[in-house]
């Protein structure tokens, strides 16, 4: 089965936003404010064992889990090592706003979940159109960079 879109519910806004720290830009984020916001993203269902990110690649794109699971893996030379299992709330691929680049860890789909694509053209635009939720996001990214 490949990747589908599918509608975002109040699940998925309420864990975008509370991932986002979005509460400080939108008194409410209901399901139709996510596509007003980030129009060129989308709510994916993605089959288990699909490769969302694979470590050496280039991409902008940042993931969030909504439902589901993820397992991170890295290669080190002739070895590999399972990171970290994330779930719901979880922020993939964010280092991308900050640094341009090929991917850092290869990212496998656990089971059936429903992740969200933040495509880097949105967030490009906000970039150029909101400097303080740009900034916000920016921030989040240096965050996990720092840890």
């Amino acid at each position: 089965m490949d990747p589908f879109a599918v509608p975002v519910d109040e699940n998925a806004a309420a864990v975008l936003n509370a991932t986002l720290k979005l509460e400080g830009f939108f008194p409410e984020f209901p399901p139709d404010q996510v596509a007003k916001i980030f129009p060129r993203s989308a709510l994916m269902l993605y089959p288990g064992e699909h490769r969302l990110i694979e470590q050496g690649d280039t991409g902008r794109d940042i993931f969030i889990v909504c439902e589901g699971k993820v397992s991170v893996s890295k290669v080190f030379g002739d070895a590999g090592a399972q990171l970290a299992e994330l779930g719901p709330g979880s922020l993939l691929g964010e280092i991308a706003l900050i640094k341009e680049g090929v991917r850092s860890a290869t990212v496998i789909v656990v089971g059936d979940s429903k992740i969200f694509r933040l495509a880097y053209a949105d967030v490009q635009y906000l970039l150029e159109n909101n400097k303080p939720l740009a900034d916000h996001l920016k921030s989040l990214a240096l965050t996990r960079l720092a840890q």
